[in-house]
């Protein structure tokens, strides 16, 4: 096995080397993920309206070579420019500069009387001084988000009639300008302001959310306790279903830090506490907190070496636990986690609209961070996945489909010769041979009874398609039952969401032989 995750990481890893090294500390990579997720979904708007995007997909090439570069500034900057070639907004020194710009917090729960810092940063480098008269300058300010209320599903109204000032005409500095003030707020949403000026008048405007929490120190102790009493409980009931609080425990760890730190995910903390505090009260009743839910679900579980893992499910809308359903498990690409075939790097209203329509359960594992390999516990965490998903949900056992991109895709061909006997059928998207010579013949060896969908985007500048290419013909000289699909104008990441109803219907096709394990 070694001569395979070898040969694996030599393959997959080579493109992206410059940002594995740093995978934990990539920088501004929530706003990364937001920004491509807007220009994905407007690149698919003007697809549809059969608008010609010539000039964005040379865009997307340039894109692609940044991140193959590990070059995450050039990323960004490429990324704003095809937002304002798909909204018609000139791309010129000043709408860069704007581009530029994100707005930053140390925390993202205030509670009362902390100190609140705030940044507005440069993602990468612009040139002004012959773009604007005057420097420009920052005012930060903190109003109330009643507005917006309803959008993130916070309840109480925050009271805050005026803005609260933290600073103002702050010059706008090469890298970062920094403001702090100490606050004290009613608990309820916010949003910090940091409007953007040029000779007194307005140029940019950008905002985050903020959730003022009084008892939030106080309430994450009482849902520790919660938790140890759950465990230690003598009842039957909830004995049986104590491995359900790993979600709850997950979900608490993440919101520990967040009156200290941002975090990596702008999630709702008031809506996560009470959700916490629900799913508790179920448990400790000896009652299943996600029985009833529907769509996209977050789930966690605790591994054999005491970490709590996250992976997420989606429970199609039909769903009622009377017939097995399929089961479709999918590994993530660089970068991303268990929320990235969910998000809006792709399609999720393709993705998450074929779960329905079919009736399929989706996965989506995390597989030990944003650079799985797929191998060891990467691999293992896979394999829980399934089992955790199998004991929480109907699952028809001869219908366990596998699926990855990217890494991914590399991985699902390690994955699925480690336990060939768990799927009736795979599919690999813009990936490529995990391992050379005999180690790859051995590995497709053990899949002659596994079905195997190979898809690849022709245009494709991170993994290029010759990889895919080389894993057919390997895959057929070993004798497995192989579909190929190349997409001829597709690229690296479009492949996912305009080929998924495709790999919905292989694996529509398949049923495992009686009889196989």
């Amino acid at each position: 096995m070694k001569k395979t995750v070898i040969g694996f990481l030599l393959v997959a890893l080579a493109a992206i080397g410059h940002l594995r090294a740093t995978a934990q500390q990539i920088p501004f990579l929530s706003e990364l993920f937001s920004r491509y997720a807007e220009f994905n979904q407007l690149c698919n708007e003007k697809r549809r309206s059969g608008a010609n995007l010539a000039a964005v997909d040379a865009l997307r090439k340039r894109a692609e070579e940044a991140f193959r570069q590990g070059n995450i500034p050039g990323l960004l900057e490429t990324i704003s420019e095809g937002q304002a070639l798909l909204t018609a907004k000139k791309w010129d020194d000043r709408q860069r500069f704007i581009a530029s710009l994100t707005l930053e917090t140390d925390r993202l729960v205030i509670e009362p009387n902390q100190i609140l810092q705030v940044s507005l940063t440069r993602m990468f480098p612009v040139i002004i001084d012959k773009t604007f008269a005057s420097t420009p300058t920052v005012n930060f300010a903190i109003i109330s988000g009643e507005g917006i209320l309803k959008s993130t599903g916070a309840q109480g109204a925050s009271a805050l009639r005026e803005p609260l000032v933290i600073a103002e005409r702050l010059p706008i500095a090469e890298t970062s300008s920094n403001a702090a003030r100490r606050v004290l707020l009613a608990d309820g949403v916010y949003q910090v302001v940091a409007q953007v000026e040029v000779g007194g008048q307005k140029i940019a405007e950008l905002k985050r959310l903020v959730y003022a929490i009084s008892d939030f120190s106080d309430g994450i102790v009482q849902m520790s306790k919660t938790i140890d009493a759950i465990k230690s409980s003598s009842d039957a009931k909830v004995k049986a279903i104590v491995p359900m609080v790993a979600t709850a425990e997950f979900q608490l760890q993440r919101l520990t830090q967040l009156n200290k730190a941002r975090g990596e995910e702008d999630i709702n903390a008031i809506r996560e506490m009470d959700q916490i505090e629900f799913e508790l009260s179920e448990i400790a009743k000896g009652q299943n907190p996600f029985s009833t839910g529907r769509g996209e679900v977050e789930r966690a579980y605790r591994s054999s070496d005491n970490k709590l893992v996250p992976y997420r499910v989606y429970v199609p809308q039909s769903y009622d636990g009377t017939s097995p359903k399929p089961l479709v498990v999918m590994l993530h690409g660089p970068l991303g986690d268990e929320h990235y075939f969910f998000s809006g790097l792709f399609d999720p209203v393709t993705i998450k609209g074929e779960a329905d329509r079919r009736g399929y359960i989706l996965a989506g594992v995390n597989g030990g961070g944003r650079f799985a390999n797929y191998s060891g516990a990467s691999q293992e965490d896979v394999f829980e996945v399934i089992n955790a998903v199998s004991r929480e949900y109907r699952i028809a056992a001869d219908r366990i489909f596998l699926m990855g991109h990217s890494l991914g895709g590399f991985g699902t061909w390690l994955v699925a010769s480690s336990n060939p006997e768990r799927f009736a059928a795979i599919a690999a998207l813009s990936g490529g041979p995990p391992a050379q010579g005999d180690a790859l013949a051995g590995l497709l060896e053990k899949l002659k009874g596994v079905p195997a969908m190979i898809i690849h985007g022709a245009h494709d500048g991170i993994a290029p398609v010759q990889l895919s290419r080389a894993i057919m013909a390997s895959a057929q000289k070993a004798g497995l039952k192989v579909t190929y699909l190349e997409v001829p104008d597709g690229d690296h990441t479009s492949v996912v969401a305009s080929t998924f109803p495709a790999v919905m219907d292989f694996f529509e096709k398949i049923v495992k032989p009686t009889g196989a394990k």
